[in-house]
Order: C-alpha cells, then sequence, then structure tokens
C-alpha cells in the first residue's frame, strides 16, 4: 500500500451549470469531424451498428388466463 500513483487522482466539485458550460465550450471548439465522429457514436450506441436484426418474440396463452389474473389482483 506504500507505492505511489504515477496518476494523482483529481476530483473537483462543480455545479451543473458550470458543468454545462464547460461542455459546451468543449464542443464549440471540436473539429467537424470530431462531432460528426461522436454523433456517430452515439448512433451506434441507441440504434446498434446496422448488423443487428429485430427478433419477433410470440407467447401464446389462453385469453381467460388474462382476465383470471386480473381478478386475482
Amino acid at each position: 500500500m506504500g507505492n505511489e500513483r504515477k496518476i494523482k487522482a483529481v476530483v473537483r466539485k462543480v455545479t451543473f451549470e458550470e458543468a454545462e458550460n464547460a461542455d459546451d465550450e468543449y464542443w464549440v471548439n471540436a473539429s467537424v469531424e470530431e462531432r460528426l465522429s461522436e454523433l456517430i457514436e452515439l448512433r451506434k450506441m441507441f440504434f446498434g451498428d446496422g448488423n443487428q436484426r429485430i427478433e419477433k418474440v410470440v407467447s401464446k396463452r389462453k385469453r381467460y388466463e388474462e382476465d383470471q389474473k386480473e381478478i386475482n389482483k
């Protein structure tokens, strides 16, 4: 436990407004290529990379089972 860290841990407490302003400043100074690249990465995160297929899932049950579940609640 006596080892000295090469990179010091730094934590800064800031308000939400300060964090938002720092984010805005970062993106204003980013190049068009950097912004476009990040948008592509975000799109992949939310919508997949285009290779994923939607799987249809069907579950069969009798109609009266639904009614019994609601009655038992």
